[in-house]
């Protein structure tokens, strides 16, 4: 065996040993910290006003509207669950529900339907893009 042979063997042994020796001197790096973790909501079950769930962000839109049916039945907007945001294109300026007096936009309003909970009764809005023009759907 020549002497570079014998250089390289040592060499290969040192790296070696000394990357196992790392790894077993390194404490294991936890991925998963509790602030990443998420509630998992199953269906049937409705997120809970104040839970990490329900007070994700959402469009300021669905915001205007949660704001809106808040004063109109006078409560808190953190007791309304927002259950949906749809995103949708509205026929009209009036979001598709102007009444027979009313005069309305013909253009086409891209915006969001919203569906939200609140003192256990489901609640439909319809926004443009900005949440500028509000409507709720009559039920």
């Amino acid at each position: 065996m020549n002497k570079n042979t014998l250089f390289v063997g040592i060499l290969v042994v040192l790296v070696l040993g000394g990357g196992f020796y790392w790894m077993l001197s390194n404490k294991p790096v936890d991925t998963v910290t509790e602030t990443n973790q998420m509630p998992v909501v199953t269906s049937g079950e409705n997120p809970q006003p104040g839970s990490a769930v329900h007070d994700l962000p959402v469009e300021p839109a669905a915001a205007s509207a949660r704001k809106d049916l808040a004063t109109k039945l006078g409560v808190d907007e953190k007791s309304i669950v927002i259950m949906q945001i749809d995103e949708t294109t509205w026929s009209d300026g009036c979001l598709g529900l102007g009444g027979p007096a009313e005069s309305c936009l013909q253009t086409l309003v891209p915006g969001f339907k919203v569906e939200m909970l609140a003192k256990g009764k489901t609640y439909m809005y319809r926004t443009d893009k900005t949440g500028t023009s509000i409507r709720a759907e009559t039920q």
